[in-house]
């Protein structure tokens, strides 16, 4: 997002049945009883893991059916992070201990903060690696993985504001290499500016595509810049994370894929993306909408990078709450979020996500800018905060997960856990609701997220709405579901 600031589940434990051996006895005679041998005690019976595939024939539905063993176990754990703006903590409201203890309380893992060039050397000292004070501060309370942006110009060094000639790409570069070294030992990310397309220039009409020599946002001004930065953090931190591209408002992602033609993620870890649709039409203002023009920049990403593909890192994703034209209702940013974060975790090929934002960074309704949160200026919990966090724990509690859409509306993930398997779906079209048969006669469980769980209904089948759904079946050797969307 563009900143308007400057530097800146229940667990149902299968029953263990037991066989106990009974004891043999004689009554005392004067002869000599013969001997009887003693019982051998029947042996306690082993749960069996249930195979609960076996599903009735359901028209127009769609069986699903799958074992642990089917579904692709992630290399690295799904990064769950949010936004924060501790580089300008007093304009946006940020303290460092209330937003340790939301990330708590949310399942948030990971951040991502502006390192600012002139604020990581203040007073023009250009040699300098300065974190600001309430980053530090934060770092200090939280265990959350950092993802730092290395942003902006610098007024004070020739060419490099912004950092389009060759002297000032060298000074940025130089200033990465003084970042990285100023934030080691945490396993940051470091992801090569945000947003170049929209905001190394300001005040100048919407740019889309690619641009062209005329106008310093164009991709051929930034390819090289990303080469070089990610070469010098590569010579002082050769296994650090570092990410390119982060580009706001890019249709068919134009100027991202220009920048990896240009190979500037010849050394990079990872393509970041940024995911916005608020101020599209009201009907695709949805993380279905979202998840598409995703899934496009996947399926593109290899050809334009030399045929080397590489994960995506969803690094800004959300609805803003308020009164603008571009607003997004309470109710739909309740479901939305925990569709994306459970959807993309279940895309071997999305590294993390990062939610745009922690908190509300101010009070004003109309201001699209200060809506995003999570949590309200105050930090009290906005809707969507509580779906957020059930998500995130499903997903912390997943050993592996794999999606499937049904009838281009129901979405259905599977899942494994160290209990059993799982299941977690919901309707994606609004409006319209889903129906799900679970197989077999084996105990499950089902919950809708942020509410009570409940036992199995009698003819094993729920209804499903918007928000997600958790079948839980432990202990499951296989699972079956028929879905259809109604």
């Amino acid at each position: 997002m563009v900143r308007r600031f400057l530097p800146l589940f229940s667990i149902l434990l299968a029953s263990c049945g037991g066989g106990d051996g009974s004891s043999a006895s004689t009554e005392a005679v004067t002869t000599v009883p013969a001997a009887v041998p003693s019982p051998t005690p029947a042996p306690a019976a082993t749960p069996t893991a249930a195979d609960a595939s076996a599903l009735p024939t359901e028209a127009g539905a769609t069986a699903i059916i799958f074992a642990a063993s089917d579904l692709p176990v992630r290399a690295s754990p799904y990064i769950v992070g949010a936004a924060t703006h501790f580089s300008y903590a007093a304009l946006a409201g940020y303290d460092p201990d209330s937003v340790a203890q939301r990330f708590t309380d949310s399942g948030i893992r990971a951040f991502r903060e502006d390192l600012y060039w002139n604020a990581l050397a203040p007073d023009w000292d250009v040699t300098g690696a300065h974190l600001p004070q309430p980053l530090v501060t934060f770092l200090g309370k939280t265990t959350a993985r950092p993802l730092y942006i290395l942003n902006n110009g610098n007024a004070f060094i020739p060419g490099a504001s912004p950092p389009v000639a060759d002297a000032g790409q060298t000074a940025f570069a130089a200033y990465a290499q003084r970042a990285v070294a100023a934030t080691a030992g945490r396993d940051a990310i470091y992801e090569i500016w945000n947003e170049w397309n929209r905001n190394v220039v300001r005040d100048k009409p919407v740019m889309v595509g690619p641009g062209d020599a005329s106008d310093y946002r164009a991709s051929l001004y930034y390819a090289p810049l990303a080469a070089r930065a990610t070469s010098a953090i590569k010579q002082v931190a050769p296994s650090a994370k570092v990410l390119v591209g982060a580009a706001g408002d890019d249709p068919d992602w134009q100027w991202t894929l220009d920048v990896l033609a240009r190979g500037a993620a010849a050394q990079a870890d990872g393509v970041s993306a940024h995911i916005y649709n608020h101020c599209a039409s009201t009907a695709n203002r949805t993380a279905s909408e979202a998840l598409g023009r995703l899934t496009l920049l996947h399926t593109k990403i290899a050809g334009a990078n030399g045929g080397r593909d590489l994960p995506l890192y969803v690094t800004e994703w959300g609805w803003p709450a308020g009164t603008n034209v571009c607003a997004v209702s309470a109710a739909k940013i309740a479901t939305n979020v925990p569709q994306f974060l459970l959807h993309t975790a279940a895309l071997p090929w999305v590294a993390g996500s990062w939610y745009y934002e922690t908190k509300d960074s101010g009070v004003d309704p109309t201001n699209i800018q200060h809506n995003f949160g999570l949590y309200d200026a105050n930090y009290a919990a906005k809707s969507a905060q509580c779906a957020f966090a059930d998500a995130s724990a499903v997903i912390a509690d997943a050993k592996a997960m794999a999606v499937q859409s049904v009838d281009n509306g129901l979405t259905v993930i599977r899942v494994t856990t160290s209990r059993g398997l799982a299941i977690v779906a919901w309707s994606a079209v609004a409006g319209r609701q889903g129906r799900i048969t679970v197989g077999g006669t084996a105990a499950y469980t089902t919950r809708t997220l942020c509410q009570a769980t409940a036992a199995a209904a009698s003819d094993r089948t729920l209804t499903i709405g918007e928000m997600p759904v958790v079948i839980d079946m432990p202990n499951a050797s296989r699972l079956g579901v028929n879905a259809r969307l109604l």
